[in-house]
């Protein structure tokens, strides 16, 4: 009998287990892509971020929240990042590029996930609707997606001059396991 109780308590709670109060950061993969001037891409990383997502609650509903460190944010040029921190991004008043989803998600499944959300970069905040996509393989999953910024949505300034002047876009990728 009590064999019987502990693989039926197995069976119900690993799963629930699988999928309870996760905190991912930059050692489960990366969060990067690519910045855009007129005659040349740059590199966009972001080495330190975390991603939390919280227990169900009693209909289902969590908690998903994205930080990404401003002071943590690389281009590939200390130049360009010493820029972009002091200039663009106030570093000082808003030191984290934020993301908050409150999401319908009882239990994790493969497939595309939307969550709809609040985008705040350097204290303005914008609706924002991040799409993954999520496998599994051998016990880890794998969550990727694909997201466009827009810096004038936020009011960033575009900065440089002729050849080298920022576009109003970034492409971010984000890859991880857990």
């Amino acid at each position: 009998m009590k064999l019987k109780n502990l693989i039926v308590t197995m069976i119900t709670i690993l799963p629930l287990l699988s999928w309870a109060d996760i905190t991912i950061t930059e050692a489960n993969g990366s969060f990067e892509g690519s910045g855009h001037a007129r005659t040349h891409d740059f590199p966009v990383e972001a080495q330190i971020f975390t991603i939390h997502v919280s227990d169900a609650d009693t209909s289902g509903n969590r908690a998903v929240s994205v930080e990404v460190s401003v002071n943590d944010l690389h281009t590939g040029n200390a130049m360009r990042d010493a820029h972009m921190r002091m200039s663009v991004l106030d570093r000082k008043k808003h030191p984290l590029i934020t993301f908050e989803s409150n999401v319908k998600l009882p239990e994790l499944q493969a497939g595309t996930v939307f969550l709809p959300g609040k985008l705040q970069v350097n204290g303005i905040s914008k609706s924002y609707t991040l799409e993954l996509n999520l496998k599994q393989s051998a016990g880890k999953w794998n969550a990727t997606g694909s997201f466009v910024i827009i810096p004038t949505d936020f009011d960033l300034p575009l900065v440089g001059m002729g050849p080298m002047k920022v576009l109003d876009q970034v492409n971010l990728d984000l890859d991880v396991r857990f």
